[in-house]
């Protein structure tokens, strides 16, 4: 199992997190295949640099040990080159497809996505005061491979509900979710909990790390089963981790080529759940 959030999951940590996860099976699957512009700039870096990169439009057709095994290669091998050729490469056109999001605007619900630390949730305060929402979701117990460095068991969303409480928020305006263990899981026991409370948000504003915006939206969309409108916003990047700087650090590199790969995993994870209810 993994230890750090550069690492990739194997097939089989994957299993294994799908196992404790929330069953909701994908609504809508059509993300990926109505975007293959997402994909373009680093398939343009890939062919520069002889890597095969095959697997972002074949993954559909693929065993899914073989698509993990492939990103795996390709995260290592595409680090490797951007490492000897960062003043060569644009950064920030790698960056982008992964942070474009639709500005906040007006919002049911403000849906702030689990965090070992606060910056997402003291956004997501900053949206609440200045009236985009009326409610805060705070999600997540903490990732699967972090659970055993949780202080005192208290869960990622409690974390969070108690700082917006402390910045002015009505304890009634927040609704905490404190299961979840990836992304996906926010997102899928978030819908359960709604439903279980007769509740259907229309506009939703994600609060995330820019770099994980595109990774969100997706989830959110493919995950809810009825019309929504999402709009996004990110607190400020650490300095390591802005559109020009993340390609100096191997943690950078690692962690933007790790988003690329996550977005074709779960896409994948959706299809294969839908078809045979397995991966």
């Amino acid at each position: 199992m993994r230890t750090s959030s550069i690492e990739l999951p194997s097939a089989d940590e994957i299993r294994a997190i799908i196992s404790e996860e929330s069953p909701r099976l994908a609504a809508h699957r059509d993300y990926l295949s109505t975007r293959p512009w997402l994909f373009a700039e680093l398939s343009h870096v890939a062919a520069q640099a002889g890597i095969d990169a095959a697997v972002f439009e074949q993954y559909q057709a693929w065993d899914f040990d073989k698509v993990v095994d492939a990103l795996h290669v390709f995260v290592s091998e595409c680090s490797a080159y951007l490492a000897q050729h960062v003043d060569n490469i644009k950064a920030e056109q790698l960056y982008e497809p992964l942070k474009t999001g639709n500005s906040p605007k007006q919002s049911d619900v403000i849906f702030v996505f689990g965090s070992a630390k606060n910056m997402r949730i003291a956004k997501a305060v900053e949206l609440y005061h200045s009236g985009v929402a009326s409610k805060i979701m705070v999600t997540g117990a903490a990732p699967r491979w972090a659970a055993s460095q949780v202080e005192n068991n208290i869960t990622e969303a409690q974390r969070m509900a108690d700082y917006a409480i402390n910045q002015g928020v009505l304890a009634d305006d927040i609704i905490i979710e404190d299961q979840a263990i990836s992304i996906s899981d926010n997102v899928k026991r978030s819908i359960d909990l709604w439903e279980a409370m007769q509740w259907y948000p229309q506009r939703i504003t994600l609060v995330t790390s820019e770099f994980n915006v595109r990774r969100a939206e997706m989830n959110i969309y493919e995950f809810t089963p009825w019309p929504v409108e999402i709009f996004t916003a990110s607190p400020e990047p650490s300095s390591m981790l802005k559109a020009d700087t993340w390609i100096e650090t191997e943690s950078g590199r690692r962690l933007i080529l790790n988003e690329y790969a996550k977005l074709v995993i779960e896409s994948a994870i959706d299809h294969l759940l839908a078809a045979k209810g397995k991966i």
